[in-house]
């Protein structure tokens, strides 16, 4: 079916304005990232005003054969996980913006699709909670999104799970069905639930199925999430961080796990001295750059907290605990270097960034490559990657890097940042990319949440996983009317 009779069939189904074909509006809504090849534009974007009109749209795509993509997120979009070679309507819920639901006794939210990180922690600030959050992400980034893409938190110790803080979930299957996860899955209503105690916390259910692990990570390939709920957690009531430095992760990687072992600090992460400089120029726009040659090489930012109970008498003796763990670990805690105090650091770490993603700061595009492994790999990892990079032109000085402890430190977020200029170093990112993802690989990488050629590669090493997919695929969205060929499902 071809762009005028879809859009004309989808505004039959919707109500009048719910379709949009505005050419500069379309151009907004696109992946501004040059490495995503055969990237096609929206034929329209269709906006639901509800879950019911959602449904319309969804029944009519499956009777007419239409292609669905869907985005969350306001702002530019550069991960272009909605990204789509195929034609297609771009379904925008970015403007669902409700929270209805907070309840401080069991530290859980309902949230739509469109609210962002700022909006989230300014509902919650009044009840005295907060959410672990993505590093810095940038303003218009939606949490629903975040959560589903399983992006990591900079608060490791509060994440059981690797799909935490996801608690219930309502979703419509790409089949049309509309379907509700964990404790939320019934019996009864929502508020009949809430009535009789219940808070659509537990994740799992109903019954022993765990379907929200069906759409969480999926990119919108199996369903579209109208809401979710997640879990908050109580705010501090004082914050005091701390700044370890070293020329080489060893050493912080040592210390990390000493911390981390025993459940002591709070929000923890490492970042080279490119990395830093990038999250404290992107958050001191207008203002006296900070060089990252200024910088030490590598820099663990450690936080301590106390919450309700005992605030003071928790900090003191966590700072003691874990002052021990550094010395032990040959590093000092500082509570400031020359060019950032670690309270400015912790709260460039724990805010929205501004309208742009931190990393496009220094040249406007940027590489990402990142994946899950484990701390004590990624020396070694680092090693492989700045080798390739060498060889493709780009030093040392060039890649930032992040390294963020996930699920109580079983296992570690790696990730390689590399500005490069998008009219000069387009074939060289591309090659880095594409090389650097396959020997990582190679190495042991895991891309859990494989973009780019991770996509395929990921698929193409078990042919097994991509014919599993295609089963579960056929289940659930068996017109393939969302995302139709992405990852060749």
């Amino acid at each position: 079916m071809n762009g005028t009779p879809i859009i004309e069939k989808a505004a039959a189904a919707l109500k009048a304005g719910a379709v949009m074909t505005d050419p500069a509006g379309l151009a907004v809504l696109r992946p501004d990232n040059p490495l995503i090849d055969g990237c096609v534009p929206p034929v329209g974007v269709v906006r639901p005003e509800n879950a019911g009109e959602l449904g319309k749209l969804l029944a009519c795509a499956n009777e007419n054969a239409m292609n669905l993509c869907v985005v969350s997120s306001a702002g530019s979009h550069y991960h272009g996980t909605f990204a789509s070679d195929r034609e297609h309507l771009l379904v925008d819920l970015s403007s669902w913006q409700g929270i209805p639901w907070i309840n401080r006794r069991n530290r859980v939210c309902l949230i739509e699709p469109g609210v962002t990180y700022g909006q989230l922690l300014a509902a919650l600030d009044p009840e005295g909670l907060t959410v672990s959050m993505p590093l810095a992400p940038p303003a218009g980034k939606s949490v629903l999104a975040a959560c589903l893409d399983r992006e990591p938190s900079t608060w490791p110790n509060k994440q059981w799970d690797i799909g935490d803080p996801v608690a219930s979930t309502e979703f419509y299957f790409g089949g049309g069905q509309r379907f509700r996860t964990g404790a939320a899955g019934g019996p009864g209503s929502l508020e009949a639930q809430r009535a009789a105690g219940g808070a659509q916390k537990c994740p799992t259910g109903p019954s022993q199925t765990d379907f929200h692990r069906v759409i969480q990570g999926a990119q919108g390939t199996m369903g579209i999430v109208t809401w979710m709920t997640i879990r908050a957690e109580i705010k501090p009531t004082i914050q005091k961080p701390f700044l370890l430095v070293d020329d080489n992760p060893g050493r912080l990687v040592s210390f990390v796990y000493a911390a981390q072992r025993p459940g002591l600090g709070e929000h923890s992460f490492i970042v080279n001295r490119i990395c830093a400089a990038m999250l404290i120029n992107a958050a001191r726009r207008g203002k006296k750059p900070c060089p990252a040659e200024s910088l030490p090489e590598y820099i663990c930012l450690q936080n301590i907290a106390g919450f309700e109970v005992l605030p003071k008498e928790r900090v003191a003796y966590q700072v003691e605990d874990i002052r021990e763990k550094s010395r032990q670990a040959g590093l000092k805690m500082k509570r400031s270097l020359r060019r950032i105090s670690a309270d400015e650091f912790l709260g460039i770490a724990t805010r929205p960034c501004g309208d742009s993603d931190w990393r496009r700061q220094p040249t406007g595009d940027y590489l990402s490559v990142f994946f899950l492994t484990t701390l004590d790999r990624t020396e070694e990892l680092i090693g492989v990657f700045e080798s390739i990079a060498g060889s493709c032109g780009f030093g040392r000085d060039a890649v930032g890097i992040y390294i963020q402890p996930v699920t109580q430190n079983h296992a570690c977020h790696m990730e390689f940042i590399v500005p490069y200029d998008r009219q000069r170093d387009i074939d060289a990112a591309r090659k880095l990319e594409q090389e650097s993802t396959a020997a990582l690989m190679e190495n042991g990488a895991f891309f859990s949440r494989p973009y780019l050629s991770a996509g395929n590669r990921v698929l193409c090493r078990n042919p097994q996983n991509l014919t599993v997919l295609k089963k579960i695929k056929d289940i659930f969205d068996p017109n393939r009317v969302l995302n139709r060929g992405k990852w060749g499902l």
